[in-house]
């Protein structure tokens, strides 16, 4: 390894953020609880429409979220269509709370190549400990709408992968999210390890089984089970955009605390390899552990396990 921040070209794929409002207050959420410092608001169509004409040569898969509930921003079918109609693949994740009766029909039809819908619990109170403000009742309703109204309709997209976050009041039901999503008709179900954020959380929320755990927890401390390595693939090969166009490096930095750009006049191409991008990449290759950001970070962990693909 060369050890320099030298990027060659331009990212494989992209993280742009439709809004960073959420309908939900989970509790090591920065947009549910509402601690981020960073202004609230939603994605220009416009905006998004130039970003994916610059990016839409080097670039072929953009996860359409970051923080907060992507459904809530009203251009979100315009996003996915324009996106699409330039061969990009799209993935977004839901909670699922904004998919009801009146609006199943138009998701469908400006569906993304892939919707991963986050549900962790599969009663109530399981729901509603960690979902906050939400219930399973809504949640359930809408994906068993999606997913028939699009066998109903023909469609072959999207392609749904439900995400479970594996917590110390959930993960005695892990059989039965099994059996659950196989009686719902789901494409894939994704088994994830939670982050944490304190350790008063980490004895709140974490699993006891090991396996679904992504942390050591001692002494009233907790620390991420991977060690820090001095390097990044992220930062050679992915970008992340806010609502309002500050470019950060990856999906750790939520606060957008180490902005490497703003695209207001200026182009993606020319943040990617700017000074201040090549900066960072090189404090990572130097001493990543400098970095706030990366000391949470899952770089090297196994975080997901897939327990079914039909």
């Amino acid at each position: 390894m060369i050890r320099r921040p030298i990027v060659w070209g331009m990212p494989i794929s992209y993280s742009i953020e439709p809004t960073n409002h959420c309908n939900l207050k989970c509790p090591e959420c920065p947009s549910g609880l509402g601690v981020l410092t960073r202004p609230l608001g939603l994605l220009n169509f416009n905006d998004f429409k130039n970003w994916i004409d610059q990016i839409k040569d080097t670039g072929f898969y953009v996860q359409l979220f970051f923080q907060g509930e992507p459904y809530i921003n009203k251009h979100l079918p315009e996003m996915i269509k324009y996106a699409k109609t330039n061969n990009v693949y799209i993935s977004i994740s839901t909670n699922g709370h904004f998919v009801n009766e009146k609006n199943v029909d138009l998701v469908l039809e400006n569906a993304p190549d892939k919707l991963i819908y986050s549900v962790d619990g599969l009663d109530e109170e399981s729901y509603q400990k960690y979902r906050v403000g939400g219930t399973f009742k809504q949640a359930d309703e809408g994906l068993r709408l999606l997913i028939n109204r699009k066998k109903e309709l023909k469609k072959s997209k999207p392609y749904v992968e439900f995400q479970f976050i594996v917590m110390k009041q959930n993960e005695h039901q892990l059989d039965e999210v099994r059996k659950y999503c196989d009686e719902v008709g789901v494409d894939k179900l994704v088994f994830k390890t939670m982050q944490i954020s304190s350790y008063e959380n980490a004895i709140k929320f974490l699993p006891t089984n090991p396996k679904y755990k992504r942390y050591l927890v001692k002494d009233e401390k907790f620390s991420i089970k991977n060690k820090m390595k001095n390097h990044c693939f992220a930062l050679w090969r992915t970008s992340v955009i806010t609502w309002d166009g500050k470019v950060v490096p990856c999906c750790f930095d939520k606060d957008a605390e180490y902005t490497l750009g703003i695209l207001n006049g200026k182009s993606f191409s020319d943040i990617w390899t700017s000074k201040q991008y090549q900066k960072f990449r090189q404090s990572v290759l130097d001493d990543r552990q400098q970095n706030k950001i990366c000391t949470n970070c899952t770089e090297g962990l196994k975080v997901n396990i897939f327990e079914i693909e039909q």
